[in-house]
């Protein structure tokens, strides 16, 4: 299932450890507080235990938003967005 993720973090330091998170799950960032990737319920209650573990502050928020693939393939983008780069994929590059 193709989840979003958007935050709004105060703290530089934690807000760049969720980014990195988020990159380290196969997610693409499309803002800069926005993610966007498939991810299985596995990965995805993976990713909040680990924003979790950050704790963060009262103020800050993090969603992280199913969109199933039939209503992501009905998204309307005003603007520029490379849609090569949210293909699920079948494999994963690391490095």
């Amino acid at each position: 299932m193709f989840y979003w993720i958007i935050y709004d973090i105060s703290n530089n330091s934690k807000r760049t450890k969720v980014a990195t998170k988020c990159k380290n799950y196969g997610l693409i960032r499309v803002q800069k507080s926005a993610f966007v990737g498939d991810l299985t319920k596995n990965k995805i209650e993976m990713l909040g235990l680990e924003i979790k573990d950050l704790n963060l502050d009262e103020t800050d928020c993090i969603y992280m938003l199913p969109s199933c693939n039939n209503c992501f393939k009905r998204k309307e983008i005003i603007g520029k967005l490379d849609e090569e780069k949210i293909k699920p994929k079948k494999y994963m590059i690391i490095g």
